[in-house]
């Protein structure tokens, strides 16, 4: 059983490596060769001090890469239910694993630090979407945000689209600055910061919003025609942030997002309150897995399309853990750990005639 810390997985693999094991495992659920199970949450508030605990579970199985992913996930953060603000941890420990599991034999295969992997498996998700929605010749990216999400998903951009210019907005100079420069060198591409948040819609072919905004970031009316717009920014039953606005959603054909169920489960008010007033309708959204299956495409050059993340799924850590782990054993990379500290031997229990129910 290996253990691989996130110094290690950040040294293996890069988005683009985890793009094809991605596009199979939607592939795979679209055939339902793959099991998913959405993403829970649980919460604890703390009304004197506004301090919320959560701890959230996804967990995912695709058939042909032979595992099943469980991703939990252990944070405190200072939010309060209602109230749209949040406050800054000042903790930089990340309290989130992955769990891989052999669906040959059901025993443990690894444990992976969850914070790099995050990034890993949404920037190839982000990528599998692109491919099928960008349009023929999109080559100009406009980014909002220059944090881990923003770097991660723009890599996964690049992956499926030959870019030539990138153009990114931040508040902060620094770090939109810091953007432009490692993007440039990582992605041998040319990355421009800009000052004024409009400009990052001109000419734009392809708009990612990788904030943590609470208010729409753009008017949807300036988006060029024939781009496809990103949204990595989803709501749940304690948090309502709102990255774009309505008019984005009106000049859409159809809508994909990553699963529809999660968006009544998670109460996802950036998207309900605009079916329940008729923006849009339920029938005109789409799933991923619908997009890799050829049950909706991009009609024309013209048309903007949207692509909400709208969640975490299992099936995402499943196909980025898989990935990691071969690519670990392969350098003999890891933390080697005993097998039988993660099984419980039953021997005793079976001489006396004893057998597991479940």
């Amino acid at each position: 059983m290996l253990l691989l810390t996130d110094e290690i997985i950040n040294s293996l693999l890069s988005v683009r490596d985890c793009v094809g094991d991605m596009e199979l495992a939607y592939q795979q659920l679209a055939a339902d060769q793959a099991a998913e199970v959405g993403r829970e949450r649980m919460f604890l508030d703390d009304r004197k001090t506004g301090i919320v605990y959560r701890l959230g579970r996804q967990c995912g199985a695709v058939s042909a890469l032979g595992v099943a992913a469980l991703r939990v996930n252990s944070t405190r953060k200072g939010f309060r239910k209602g109230i749209d603000k949040m406050k800054t941890s000042n903790d930089p420990k990340d309290h989130h694993l992955v769990l891989l599991f052999s669906l040959e034999s059901g025993e443990l295969l690894a444990i992976l630090h969850g914070f790099t992997l995050s990034a890993l498996r949404l920037g190839a998700t982000t990528a599998v979407a692109t491919k099928y929605l960008a349009r023929e010749g999109a080559d100009q990216v406009g980014v909002y945000g220059s944090g881990k999400q923003a770097r991660a998903n723009l890599e996964g951009i690049a992956a499926v689209v030959k870019l030539r210019l990138v153009k990114v907005y931040s508040p902060n100079r620094v770090h939109r600055e810091m953007f432009a420069k490692d993007m440039e060198e990582k992605l041998n591409i040319s990355v421009r910061p800009v000052e004024d948040p409009r400009e990052v819609l001109h000419e734009s072919s392809i708009v990612l919003c990788a904030t943590s905004a609470w208010e729409p970031i753009f008017d949807g009316g300036e988006v060029e025609d024939g781009a496809l717009v990103i949204s990595l920014r989803n709501s749940d039953h304690e948090k309502t942030p709102r990255e774009f606005d309505e008019t984005i959603l009106r000049r859409s054909p159809f809508i994909v997002v990553c699963s529809k169920p999660q968006i009544n489960q998670d109460n996802q008010r950036e998207l309900l309150d605009h079916i329940e007033t008729g923006v849009i309708s339920w029938e005109n959204i789409y799933e991923l897995s619908d997009l890799v299956a050829g049950k909706v495409k991009r009609r024309s050059p013209t048309d903007i399309l949207f692509y909400h993340s709208n969640t975490g799924m299992g099936i995402q850590f499943a196909a980025v853990g898989y990935r990691t782990y071969q690519v670990a054993r392969e350098k003999g990379l890891g933390n080697d750990l005993p097998n039988e500290w993660f099984h419980a031997d039953l021997t005793p229990w079976f001489e006396l005639g004893f057998r597991p129910t479940s």
